[in-house]
């Protein structure tokens, strides 16, 4: 499905992940993993959230050859970063507890289904679980949906953020090599709002800790967001101390609980 595909873990000071899928680096240049990122000044949110409707993939100019190319000349390969720099924070607010901060925001830009894509993302990060593990709250917005409801029923075509939600999970969010798990299909709240999403574990993973937690989708004004929230440590992911899963999760949704979308109405400019 993806023709050539790498994962760059995004490290920071206090070992998080978060991978991101671009076409490999050109031998000269190496990609800088994610730095300490702080939120930049906020820009107007009308322009941020237009923003995150182009493009925000980086794109190359096309060249006329000047002449033909011979099967001896190598291929012009484009490199683009995993990060686009762009610091978009999302259009919402929520309350954090002590011990918490926001990482910062950015752009992943992702070889999703076969086409290059940006999709801005927050970090939430902070103790859980009266400090025996780490959770994080990662959130993904502004992307397109690419499944919608069975395929044999167009009249009844309905977009499925729990399917985005899946394969955003192990393109973008978690590392690659990781024995993943997830449940069926479920329901959750984000904000006081109906949600959908399910289940994930993630262990065995080539250089992070096991992480367990949940993901949950929800739309707002056409704009689509999914909180994957999770906790790390080996508390969190042993099954004869569920307890402390338990604590650490209500924790989490406490979070998601204090959620407030602020999306602008988006108003259509009519075609000449």
């Amino acid at each position: 499905m993806i023709g050539y595909r790498r994962h760059f873990v995004l490290t920071m000071s206090f070992s998080l992940l978060l991978a991101a899928c671009a076409a490999p680096p050109a031998p000269t240049a190496t990609p800088t993993l994610l730095p300490s990122l702080t939120p930049s000044s906020t820009p107007d949110l009308q322009a941020a959230v237009a923003g995150t409707l182009t493009a925000l993939a980086p794109t190359a100019a096309a060249t006329a050859p000047t002449a033909s190319p011979t099967a001896t000349e190598a291929p012009i390969v484009v490199t683009l970063p995993p990060l686009a720099r762009q610091r978009i924070p999302p259009p919402l607010e929520l309350t954090l507890p002590d011990g918490w901060e926001t990482v910062g925001y950015d752009v992943l830009v992702l070889n999703d289904v076969g086409d290059i894509r940006g999709i801005p993302f927050a970090v939430y990060r902070g103790p859980v679980g009266g400090g025996q593990g780490m959770g994080t709250v990662v959130l993904l917005w502004g992307f397109p949906n690419l499944v919608g409801g069975n395929p044999f029923e167009a009249a009844r075509q309905e977009l499925d953020l729990w399917s985005d939600g899946l394969r955003l999970l192990r393109l973008a969010v978690l590392e690659q090599g990781c024995n993943i798990g997830t449940d069926l299909r479920r329901q959750y709240t984000v904000g006081g709002r109906p949600a959908v999403g399910t289940q994930f574990s993630a262990v065995d993973c080539p250089e992070l800790p096991d992480a367990r937690g949940w993901f949950a989708g929800v739309r707002e004004r056409d704009l689509n967001f999914v909180f994957y929230a999770y906790a790390e440590g080996d508390a969190m992911v042993d099954p004869q101390r569920l307890d402390a899963y338990n604590a650490a999760r209500d924790e989490l949704q406490a979070i998601l609980d204090t959620v407030r979308f602020q999306v602008p109405e988006m108003t259509a400019t009519p075609a000449p």
